[in-house]
C-alpha cells in the first residue's frame, strides 16, 4: 500500500515542479500560459526578516502494544492465560499515546530582495512527550499475571504475579513517545496563477521519533512455595527503546494569496532520504532470598536471546501538507492558524519490538531451572508508518 501511494505522489510532485519550471522559462508575454512569470510587485512592507511562533495541538500514531497484563481465575495452570475462562486483559492489546498533545513551532526566514521572490527559511517543531502509565497490585486475589506464548509448546501461558494463597505482587508499565523535527530550505518564486503566487522549496529535513516502554513486576512467595522459601521476591524488568532519525532532501510547492488584511497559504511537499532505526532491549531480574538480593540478566520479555542494541538504515519518504490562514491586525503583525499533516514511513516503534513467544526454560522463576530449548524471544525490525496531524495557532512578525 505504501509503495503504491508513493509511486503515485512522487512522480506527481516532480511533474508539477517540472511543469512550473517550464512555464517560468516561457516568454513573459505568453498570455496563453496560465502561470505568469511576471515578477510580483514589491511587498507593501518589504522587510527582509520574518518569523512566526505557533502553539501546536497534534495527534500522533500510537505505539501498538501486545497484551501485557492480565487477570483471571483458578486453577493455577490457566490463571491469566489468554483464551482461558475468566481471563481478561488489564493492559495492552491496544495503541497508546495516540491522543492530542501540545507543542510549539518556530519558523524564520530572510528575503534576498524587496519583491520577496527568493529567500531562505528555517523551522523547528517539537511536541510534548506523551506518556501512558499503568500500575496495579494484588495481595493474591484477584489473579494478576503477565501473558506469553510458550516457545516449547506453542500454547498460551502466563507468569503469575498474584495468585490466591501463593503469590502477591505488583506490576508497572510506562510507555513514553516523543516527536520533533527541523529543516532549512531555499525558496524561489515561480510566478502567479489566478492571482496566487507559486513558489518552489528545496532543502533539508530532519525528524526524530522515539518510544520507550518499561515493564516491571514484583512477585512475593507467600505460601505453598515448595523448594522456594517463603518471602522470596522475584522482580523482573524489561525495557524496549525505539529511536528513529530521518535525514533527507525536502521538495515542495507553496501557494500564497492575499485579500486585504487576510492571507491564505498552502504547502505540499515530500522529503526523501534515509531513516536510521535504533532499537535497544534490556532486561534484568532481582532475586531476593533471605534478605540477600542478586541481579541476573534477563527479565520476562527481554532475555539474553534478544537483549542488545540493533540498528539499520532504510529509505523513507515523508509527504507533508499544510494549510495556513492569516490576518494582519497591525502593520507587519499577523495572526495565523494552520492545519498540518506529516506521514513518515519506515519508523520502528517500541511495541513492535516485543516477541511474546518465550522459552520458559530461559526464565529465572521461583522453583524453575534454566535449561535448553528455542532461543526465544528474538528481535527483528518491524517498521511501520507514523502519521502526525493537527492544528496550530500563533503570530507572525516581519522585521
Amino acid at each position: 500500500m505504501h509503495r503504491h501511494f508513493f509511486s503515485l505522489i512522487v512522480p506527481l510532485i516532480i511533474a508539477i515542479m517540472a511543469w512550473a519550471a517550464t512555464c517560468c522559462s516561457a516568454p513573459a508575454g505568453a498570455t496563453e500560459l496560465p502561470l505568469s512569470t511576471k515578477a510580483r510587485p514589491p511587498a507593501e512592507n518589504a522587510n527582509p526578516f520574518w518569523a512566526d511562533m505557533e502553539y501546536l495541538e497534534w495527534s500522533v500514531s500510537g505505539d501498538k502494544l501486545p497484551p501485557l497484563v492480565t487477570t483471571g481465575a483458578p486453577p493455577r495452570a490457566t490463571a491469566g492465560v489468554l483464551g482461558s475462562p475468566g481471563t481478561a486483559i488489564l493492559f495492552g492489546n491496544s495503541s497508546v499515546n495516540d491522543g492530542f498533545r501540545p507543542g510549539g513551532q518556530i519558523t524564520a526566514g530572510y528575503w534576498f530582495n524587496p519583491g520577496h521572490t527568493a529567500g531562505v527559511e528555517v523551522n523547528f517543531f517539537g511536541l510534548a512527550d506523551a506518556t501512558t502509565n499503568f500500575a496495579t497490585s494484588s495481595a493474591g486475589s484477584p489473579v494478576l499475571a503477565r501473558p506469553f506464548i510458550d516457545a516449547n509448546t506453542g500454547l498460551q501461558s502466563a507468569s503469575l504475579i498474584g495468585f490466591p494463597g501463593t503469590f502477591s505482587g505488583a506490576v508497572n508499565v510506562s510507555d513514553r513517545s516523543r516527536l520533533l523535527g527541523a529543516g532549512a530550505s531555499y525558496r524561489q518564486d515561480l510566478g502567479t496563477w489566478s492571482g496566487e503566487h507559486i513558489s518552489a522549496l528545496v532543502g533539508y529535513r530532519f525528524l526524530y521519533a522515539s518510544d520507550r516502554l518499561d515493564i516491571s513486576s514484583t512477585t512475593i512467595v507467600v505460601g505453598a512455595g515448595g523448594a522456594v522459601p517463603l518471602g522470596t521476591i522475584f522482580a523482573p524488568s524489561d525495557s524496549f527503546a525505539a529511536i528513529n532519525y530521518f535525514h533527507g532532501l525536502d521538495f515542495g510547492l507553496v501557494g500564497q494569496s492575499r485579500h486585504g488584511s487576510w492571507s491564505f497559504d498552502w504547502h505540499a511537499g515530500i522529503a526523501l532520504g534515509a531513516t536510521i532505526n535504533d532499537a535497544q532491549i534490556n532486561g534484568s531480574t532481582a532475586l531476593t532470598v533471605g534478605g540477600v538480593t542478586t541481579i541476573f540478566p534477563g527479565g520476562l520479555l527481554a532475555l539474553p536471546s534478544n537483549i542488545g542494541d540493533y540498528a539499520q538504515v532504510r529509505f523513507s519518504a515523508v509527504p507533508n501538507f499544510s494549510l495556513k490562514g492569516g490576518y494582519e491586525f497591525a502593520p507587519s503583525w499577523h495572526l495565523i492558524a494552520d492545519y498540518d499533516l506529516l506521514y513518515w514511513t519506515g519508523v520502528q516503534r517500541a511495541g513492535a519490538m516485543i516477541d511474546t513467544t518465550i522459552n520458559p526454560n530461559l526464565l529465572l522463576v521461583p522453583g524453575g531451572a534454566p535449561g535448553g530449548g528455542p532461543q526465544r524471544p528474538q528481535f527483528q525490525f518491524n517498521t511501520t508508518s507514523l502519521l502526525a496531524q493537527g492544528f496550530s495557532a500563533g503570530i507572525k512578525h516581519e522585521f
